[in-house]
């Protein structure tokens, strides 16, 4: 069962890695700005968000008394600054619009909604209910990412805020459904926050297992 487990996973990810690459070919064919963009801009954010998680780390009560906690600290707020100022910058030139913005949002968001149809359909492990729930998730937000490429066709420039405020939307449902898709493989629920906390440390760098006992162990993968 397990190797079962572990062949559907790695099934999945590869087919997200070939939508992955067939999508960033697609994206340098139709959008040469955002594609030139997105080398800069998608390593930013990456690095805003690690910053917030070394401050995090940093300000954990289990590392307290660690003598890293302040440099990662100091490190995190540092990484913060420097992806805020440097994408301010990336942002703010003449020839970055409105519509740029979305279409580099749209984007990753677009895959997020694929990658829920594919974990959805190839991974057994989850529950039934769940996985459709993801499924029927990631077609909507297919959707809604085409219109917000499609904006300056289908939409008045006046109604740019509408697609901002659906993808914002989108984001948020994907990540509620992708947390509740995670964790019934562990028959928890999402409406406890201390289990929506443990759908973090399944996307991180942590290995997770249920014990002889039948308790959820948390190992950190070196």
């Amino acid at each position: 069962m397990i190797d079962l487990i572990h062949k559907d996973k790695i099934r999945a990810d590869n087919y997200i890695s070939v939508v992955i690459i067939v999508s960033l070919l697609y994206f340098v064919l139709f959008f040469r700005l955002e594609a030139l963009m997105l080398v800069l801009v998608y390593p930013l954010v990456a690095l805003f968000f690690y910053g917030i998680i070394k401050i995090i780390n940093g300000s954990n009560k289990r590392n307290r008394g660690n003598d890293r906690n302040l440099n990662r600290i100091l490190f995190g707020v540092l990484s913060i600054i420097f992806a805020v100022l440097i994408l301010m910058y990336i942002l703010r030139q003449p020839n970055v619009t409105v519509q740029t913005i979305i279409n580099l949002t749209a984007f990753p968001l677009m895959i997020v909604g694929i990658a829920g149809i594919v974990k959805g359909s190839v991974i057994k492990i989850y529950s039934i209910k769940y996985c459709i729930v993801n499924i029927i998730i990631g077609i909507m937000t297919i959707v809604v990412c085409i219109l917000a490429f499609l904006s300056p066709v289908i939409i008045p420039q006046d109604f740019i805020l509408i697609h901002t405020i659906s993808l914002s939307i989108t984001l948020l449902v994907n990540i509620l459904g992708r947390a509740a898709l995670y964790l019934s493989e562990f028959g928890l629920s999402l409406l406890y926050i201390r289990n929506f906390i443990l759908f973090f440390y399944i996307i991180s760098d942590y290995f997770i297992f249920v014990n002889h006992e039948g308790n959820i162990i948390l190992d950190k993968i070196k």
